[in-house]
């Protein structure tokens, strides 16, 4: 029987980042052996849907995604799932947020935008300057954003939006922050889905988490729990480690927060070739 790969995008099939293309040749390569093979592959990424195109042309090879940590799943090309989260209710989440915290910006992805950044502190010119040049060094893995309150609170008041990440600042501390934080929404509002990636929380409608996705995308596709193969490194992908524990594989570079709830390791995505295809030891050797 046929089996599926999940994989997430930043930090695992990008990595180590490339100039030239988003994805390393070998991990292309490997993904390409993989579909040619009989098997399937699912792109699973808090990305937007308007990121995927690119992809295509890289991976020259069907494959299904789940974007915005599945609150949108295609499946063969269709749309089968498309959540979004209820305008008043995350409105009214955000100013609490607002009130007590006051983070740094706000991002939304709604339909039809893939980044809207809203500069909620008087964050002046150097911080903009930096945010241009980190972006910058995307390379070929920007996605396209603008920069506008005003664009902002009209979406948040109308839009379709598929989620939000909030951005705490860029001292150190606040990755401890974020994390404790994060905790904390989990169980204030548990309205909507919480994760965290360093010193940013995201947030997706109820039931969008990357595991839930994952689990509606295999129910609804035939396959079972055995023949899953995740892999990851991040917060948002810890739920599809649990979800898929026994077939999981988290980035060695990964921080342990993340890395312990995943049964297995891998350095690069292109090595699990060897683990899955030819069916040699489940971790990889040193």
């Amino acid at each position: 029987m046929a089996k599926l790969l999940a994989t997430d995008l930043d930090g695992t099939l990008f990595y180590p980042n490339p100039i030239k293309t988003c994805i390393p040749k070998k991990n292309i390569k490997f993904l390409q052996k993989w579909i040619d093979s009989g098997n399937r592959l699912v792109i699973i990424t808090s990305r937007s849907l308007e990121f995927i195109e690119r992809l295509k042309k890289e991976i020259q090879r069907p494959f299904d995604y789940l974007v915005c940590s599945s609150a949108q799943i295609f499946a063969d090309g269709n749309l089968i799932r498309d959540v979004a989260m209820p305008n008043q209710p995350i409105s009214e989440v955000l100013k609490i947020i607002n009130d007590e915290i006051n983070p740094m910006t706000y991002m939304l992805t709604t339909k039809g935008h893939p980044c809207i950044i809203n500069a909620n502190r008087n964050v002046g010119k150097l911080f903009l300057f930096f945010y241009r040049l980190w972006q910058f060094f995307q390379f070929k893995r920007i996605e396209p954003y603008v920069i506008s309150n005003k664009k902002y609170d009209k979406e948040l008041e109308l839009g379709r939006i598929y989620k939000v990440m909030i951005f705490f600042g860029l001292r150190r501390r606040n990755k401890k922050l974020s994390k404790e934080l994060n905790k904390k929404f989990r169980l204030e509002y548990p309205m909507f889905e919480f994760s965290w990636t360093t010193k940013v929380i995201e947030i997706t409608p109820y039931g969008c988490n990357k595991g839930m996705g994952l689990k509606y995308y295999t129910e609804a596709s035939g396959f079972n729990k055995e023949d899953v193969y995740v892999v990851g490194d991040s917060g948002n992908d810890i739920s599809m480690f649990t979800e898929f524990y026994e077939n999981s594989y988290c980035m060695k570079h990964a921080y342990m927060s993340v890395r312990k709830y995943a049964k297995h390791t891998v350095s690069r995505v292109y090595k699990l070739e060897k683990m899955l295809l030819k069916g040699d030891n489940k971790n990889e050797q040193n």
